[in-house]
């Protein structure tokens, strides 16, 4: 009967840390405040191999007013992000990127001295979805 008792609980151990794990990002979004930053950079060559766009944060064109003090926190961004895109939607994107005249950004959920989590992309303001569903 202890046996059957600690095979249980081991079983149980690997699901409440994945419970754990999703709650803490759960509430890092809640708790955190939506802010939208232009990116720059794309790397297509991701999409392809990984289903992944990588770009970096473009400050000069960012509204740094809807942080706190209206100030936009370099730092706290300071890295090279990706981006996953679902398979099926990766050739829509990369046509919407290769277009020029589109303004991409990434809308975060921001909580100041927490690492920034992305949440969706926009292309000129809408969230990308890609041609299959609009």
């Amino acid at each position: 009967m202890l046996k059957k008792i600690q095979n249980y609980v081991v079983a149980l151990v690997p699901v409440i840390f994945f419970v754990g794990i999703c709650g803490y990002f759960l509430m890092q979004i809640a708790m955190g405040v939506e802010v939208k930053v232009r990116i720059q950079g794309y790397d297509p060559r991701d999409l392809l191999a990984g289903h992944y766009i990588r770009y970096s944060i473009d400050w000069s064109k960012t509204d740094c007013t809807q942080f706190p003090n209206k100030i936009c926190p370099q730092k706290e961004f300071e890295q090279t992000y990706a981006f996953y895109v679902p398979q099926e939607l990766a050739q829509d994107l990369e046509r919407e990127i290769r277009n020029t005249h589109n303004q991409a950004e990434i809308v975060f959920a921001y909580q100041k001295g927490r690492q920034p989590l992305a949440l969706k992309l926009l292309i000129n303001g809408k969230t990308f979805l890609g041609e299959k569903q609009n």
